[in-house]
């Protein structure tokens, strides 16, 4: 069973990373369920795990062989698209293939491979308790915006939160960026 903490985390992460989704389906082309499309390539931000070593989320990018070039394979893709967001900003903390297969009737299947990195940031990358308690300090001398935030009392907690939010938002979305523009480099080499 979660800790209260590890569920206020839960679902402050959740909060911030659907506004991100939000974000980009409003900026690029939206598809069902949360994916967005950009330059003919699918993408999907993964809800987040909290555990005792952080918080896990997965972005995943659907290979588009139908795009490329005949001499590309879906190996080769993979591997470039691997080499750059491992060197990118934070590494992910493993990239893999995936293949999903879908039935669409009993003779008829439809079959996509994709990039899955996953990504965990450890609660030390998502705030700092000496910056926690300047800021309490900075609130104790004038009150002004002080966050609400239900269900948490303390604004050394409120404060945590706040900064939880902002941070997995700022690093989630360089991870994406990240993985469009390797997308993008590799799609226009290999088209």
């Amino acid at each position: 069973m979660p800790t209260l903490k590890e569920h206020l985390f839960q679902e402050t992460i959740s909060r911030s990373l659907n506004r991100l989704r939000s974000e980009f389906r409003d900026k690029y082309k939206p598809k069902k369920d949360n994916r967005f499309e950009s330059h003919g390539i699918t993408y999907e931000i993964g809800s987040p795990l909290v555990t005792r070593e952080g918080v896990v989320f997965e972005i995943s990018s659907k290979i588009p062989l139908d795009i490329l070039s005949s001499r590309a394979t879906k190996e080769k893709y993979f591997k470039a698209i691997k080499d750059i967001i491992s060197k990118k900003g934070k590494a992910p903390l493993s990239v893999d293939m995936e293949n999903i297969v879908t039935s669409l009737s009993l003779s008829e299947k439809k079959e996509r491979d994709y990039v899955k990195a996953k990504y965990i940031y450890s609660e030390n990358e998502l705030y700092d308790n000496s910056e926690i308690t300047k800021k309490v300090d900075k609130f104790k001398k004038n009150p002004e915006n002080i966050p609400v935030i239900p269900g948490v009392t303390t604004l050394f907690g409120r404060l945590v939160l706040q900064s939880v939010e902002e941070q997995i938002y700022k690093k989630a979305k360089e991870n994406i960026v990240s993985f469009i523009n390797a997308n993008e480099g590799i799609r226009k080499k290999c088209s």
